[in-house]
C-alpha cells in the first residue's frame, strides 16, 4: 500500500472506531445486491463480555451505530427458541452453574430475569425489542435444526423479509431458503469442510442477495479476492484488533466484519 493511500485508511478506521465498538454507518460495498454493514457478533460486547446475546447488548450496540447484530439461537426442552450460543460452556459462563439437559422456556427465561448482569434474548422477546427499534436487522446463528428454527423466526420476528437475514451451513438449503420469502442470506463457511473451488462454484449457481462469511484462516487465502472480483460481498469473524480490519479488508479484499468490540 502507498504512503498516502494507508494514511487515508488509518484515518478512515479512527474515525470508524472511535469510540471503540461505534459501527461503520456507510456500506463498503453493495455487491449482489446485498449491502455489506459491519455486523455486531452475538449482539456486540457489552463492556468487556462477549457471547451474550442480551437486550443489553443489543441496546448499547444499536446506540453505538450498528445495525445488523448477528445472534445465536438454541432450542429449549419444550421446542422454543432462545438467544444463547450453546448449553454447555457459554450457559455456565453466563449463569454459573452447569446443566445435564436443555432447560424450558420457563426456566431460562426465570434465569435470565435473576441474572445482575444482563438479560438473555428470547424469541418473542427479540420481536419486541425490533419493533422498538426499527432500524435493526437480525443474522442468524442456528446452533442447531437451522430449516425449522428459520420457520419459526419468520412466524415470529416483524418484517422477517427484510430484517433477519438467515445464516446457512450448507449450500444445499439455499434455493429452501430464499423460498422462504427472505430478501437476503449469509452462507457461513465455519461448519463447511469443502475447497475455496468448491465455494465459488456453489455461488455461481445462485440468484439474489447474498454474502459469504468465513473464519480468518479461510479470509487470508485467496478466497475473498476470488469472490470480491465475482462481486460477492464477503465477511470474516470475529474481528476484535483496528489492525486486523485493515489486514483483511485491504489485503486480504474481505468486504466487512462480524465484532464484539473492537481494540487497537
Amino acid at each position: 500500500m502507498n504512503k498516502v493511500k494507508r494514511i487515508f485508511v488509518l484515518a478512515v478506521l479512527v474515525m470508524a472506531f472511535a469510540p471503540v465498538g461505534t459501527a461503520e454507518f456507510q456500506p463498503l460495498s453493495e455487491t449482489a445486491g446485498f449491502q455489506a454493514l459491519r455486523i455486531a457478533h452475538a449482539g456486540g460486547g457489552l463492556g468487556t463480555s462477549k457471547y451474550t446475546n442480551s437486550y443489553e447488548a443489543l441496546d448499547t450496540n444499536i446506540k453505538n451505530g450498528f445495525k445488523y447484530f448477528e445472534l445465536d439461537f438454541v432450542f429449549t426442552s419444550d421446542d422454543r427458541l432462545v438467544c444463547l450460543h450453546d448449553w454447555q460452556k457459554n450457559f455456565r459462563k453466563i449463569f454459573g452453574f452447569e446443566i445435564e439437559h436443555r432447560l424450558s422456556l420457563e426456566r431460562f427465561e426465570h434465569l435470565a430475569r435473576e441474572n445482575e448482569k444482563f438479560t438473555n434474548c428470547t424469541l418473542e422477546g427479540l420481536a419486541d425489542w425490533m419493533r422498538n427499534n426499527p432500524s435493526a436487522i437480525i443474522v442468524t446463528d442456528v446452533k442447531e435444526y437451522n430449516i425449522k428454527a428459520l420457520e419459526r423466526i419468520r412466524e415470529v420476528l416483524p418484517d422477517f423479509q427484510r430484517r433477519v437475514i438467515p445464516q446457512i451451513y450448507n449450500p444445499k438449503n439455499y434455493a429452501a431458503v430464499k423460498q422462504m420469502g427472505f430478501e437476503q442470506i449469509i452462507w457461513t463457511l465455519y461448519r463447511y469442510s469443502g475447497s475455496n473451488y468448491t465455494v465459488i462454484e456453489w455461488v455461481g449457481k445462485w440468484d439474489g442477495a447474498f454474502a459469504v462469511t468465513m473464519p480468518k484462516t479461510r479470509a487470508r487465502s485467496p478466497l475473498p479476492g476470488a469472490l470480491n472480483t465475482r462481486g460477492i460481498a464477503t465477511y470474516v469473524h470475529t474481528v476484535n484488533k483496528v489492525r486486523e480490519v485493515e489486514q483483511f479488508i485491504d489485503d486480504f479484499g474481505i468486504t466487512e466484519i462480524y465484532t464484539d468490540f473492537l481494540s487497537p
